[in-house]
């Protein structure tokens, strides 16, 4: 045993006291929040303030706008569970990896993308497909300057891939004249451009492409958050009650009373099971960004309370644009996600993004077996797959240990 548990039991005590202490604190923020939210009733107020920070001088504003006209609802609005639509194909694509290993015999990384389709409505059998795909070459593992890449680089490469098979797979379906429900997993919101992903230009550019591919093809694309913890709608109401000289970069740097609370906190004390939350849209540069790219790439918001019992579970659900604007396929989302969360009893998560991802997973024991694949490929090409000293080091630390008793 490494963890001394008598030399932390004392910081666990303490850390049960802050946890109860934040909880009493985030209750009256609750208040506060919920107070707010429900004057939130005047849509030209909302869009005035929002007008405010997107033309003055201030920048920092990263909270919620509602839609444009006419699309807009009113932000403490509730949307009642719509009628299932008679008949659907529900798309979902998941992926796993192995990451590269800088102290490994051989430099690789693997995507394992699966894809599961489920047909609502129809006596057809679902369909389902795994694809590994294992990249080696040095124009793969290496970023520019020669350094193996980033975790975050093959993170970046796994979304895109997940979001171009989805494109890939609705294309196909396009002519079926039923609607289709491609959920990716996350956010459709992505930051490529970070310092540590590898080539990340060319990652956003052919995630736009895919996006455009998806929109050509019909396709109901959503992005689902299991468990949000995104700010938007309390950053939107610390700012509705800020005096108009308030209003500067400093102020919204933090949400004031309510800073600590997320939009799933607020929507759990709104939502009964089945009800979603208005549309909005986050007010950001990277959105801005999308939006230029075409009017309907925008990408909207909206939360729902996906359990059928009395304990909430609060979901967001991105869509873009194209799907925002239009009503009935956002009722259609919105029926078709609460019946996919209902398959599985109390675990309240799509069932197709379930499959899916059962589908991706890629075990420590395969792991293993496709590094003993790789060891036997190479000895037959007369290479010596031998691990780093660092690596075999801690192989032989953490292996199962022989334990010898005295007989008494």
């Amino acid at each position: 045993m490494s963890l001394e548990f008598n030399q932390v039991f004392d910081q666990v005590k303490t850390m049960g006291r802050y946890l109860a202490h934040r909880a009493n604190d985030a209750g009256t923020k609750l208040e506060r929040a919920l107070e707010w939210f429900y004057a939130a009733n005047d849509l030209d107020v909302v869009h005035d303030r929002i007008k405010l920070v997107r033309e003055s001088s201030v920048s920092g504003y990263r909270g919620a706008a509602l839609l444009p006209r006419p699309y807009d609802e009113i932000l403490c609005g509730v949307g009642d569970l719509p009628p299932l639509p008679d008949a659907a194909s529900i798309l979902a694509v998941d992926g796993s990896q192995v990451y590269p290993d800088p102290h490994s015999f051989a430099q690789y990384y693997l995507l394992n993308l699966s894809t599961f389709v489920y047909f609502h409505g129809e006596s057809r059998v679902p369909f389902q497909a795994s694809t590994p795909e294992l990249f080696y070459s040095e124009k793969d593992t290496l970023d520019r300057d020669g350094r193996l890449i980033t975790n975050q680089t093959v993170n970046a490469r796994r979304s895109l891939r997940e979001v171009q098979r989805l494109a890939d797979v609705a294309w196909e379906l396009r002519g079926d004249g039923i609607p289709i429900v491609a959920i990716h997993d996350g956010g459709l919101l992505k930051f490529f451009g970070a310092t540590d992903v590898a080539g990340a230009y060319e990652i956003e550019r052919d995630y736009m492409q895919a996006l455009q591919k998806l929109h050509d093809a019909g396709a109901l694309l959503i992005g689902y958050l299991d468990i949000p913890r995104s700010k938007y709608v309390i950053s939107l109401l610390h700012l509705l009650n800020l005096a108009p000289e308030q209003i500067n970069d400093a102020n919204l740097k933090t949400n004031g009373e309510i800073e600590g609370l997320t939009d799933s906190h607020l929507y759990s004390h709104v939502l009964n099971s089945g009800e979603r939350s208005a549309l909005i849209v986050q007010n950001s540069p990277q959105n801005r960004e999308y939006k230029d790219f075409g009017a309907d790439y925008e990408i909207a918001s909206f939360y729902v309370n996906v359990s059928n019992i009395a304990r909430p579970s609060i979901a967001r659900i991105d869509v873009p644009m194209w799907v925002a604007k239009d009503k009935s396929a956002v009722a259609a989302i919105h029926a078709l996600i609460m019946t996919q969360c209902t398959i599985q009893g109390r675990r309240h998560y799509p069932y197709a993004l379930t499959r899916a991802d059962e589908l991706a997973y890629v075990s420590s024991v395969e792991k293993s077996q496709l590094d003993e694949m790789i060891r036997i490929s190479m000895r037959d090409m007369n290479l010596d797959p031998e691990a780093s000293n660092k690596l075999q080091s801690k192989a032989l630390a953490r292996s199962e240990r022989r334990q010898h008793r005295l007989k008494v």
